[in-house]
This record gives structure tokens, C-alpha cells and sequence, in this order.
């Protein structure tokens, strides 16, 4: 019998849909799971530490032919040695 890959993927996204252990990539995915507030935690976390570090300055008009850094929220929990969810990071 000869598996494609169409159809392995098929399957393997109806075994993991839902899933709460999957890592969530989006913060609308975030606010769907029922540990929602300490993702939310885990982001008013990170946006202290960028305001802290004095990451944000002013706003400032973009000159001409300047390119802006963009952006992303990367999220991931932490386990510890026993594989338990030691901390929401993001």
C-alpha cells in the first residue's frame, strides 16, 4: 500500500485538530484555549520587559527609502523535568 502525502497530512491534521498540546500561532488562536489569561500573562510579560528596556521610543515618520523591521509573536511554553508546563512564554 503506498501512502501520499496529501492524504498523511489529512490525517495527521484531524489527529491534531483541537489538540491542546499543539503550540498555538497566532494570538486570536491564543484567546480560543481555555489557558487563554496566562498567555495573555505571558505577553503583558514580554511587553514590559521591551518597555523596560526602553525597546519602543517615539513615533516618528518613516524617512524615504527606509525599510521598517518587522515583527512577530513567537509563543512556546516551557516544561520542566518532569514535563509539566513550567511557564507560558512569549
Amino acid at each position: 500500500m503506498v501512502i501520499d502525502d496529501i492524504f498523511s497530512f489529512a490525517i495527521a491534521a484531524e489527529i491534531i485538530k483541537g489538540h491542546e498540546d499543539i503550540e498555538p500561532q497566532s494570538v486570536d488562536e491564543r484567546k480560543e484555549r481555555l489557558d487563554w489569561p496566562k498567555w495573555k500573562d505571558a505577553i503583558q510579560a514580554e511587553l514590559n520587559s521591551l518597555e523596560k528596556h526602553g525597546v519602543f521610543g517615539h513615533v516618528v515618520q518613516t524617512p524615504q527609502g527606509v525599510k521598517l523591521v518587522g515583527y512577530k509573536w513567537v509563543f512556546t511554553r516551557k516544561h520542566n523535568e518532569k514535563n509539566e508546563i513550567a511557564r507560558y512564554k512569549a
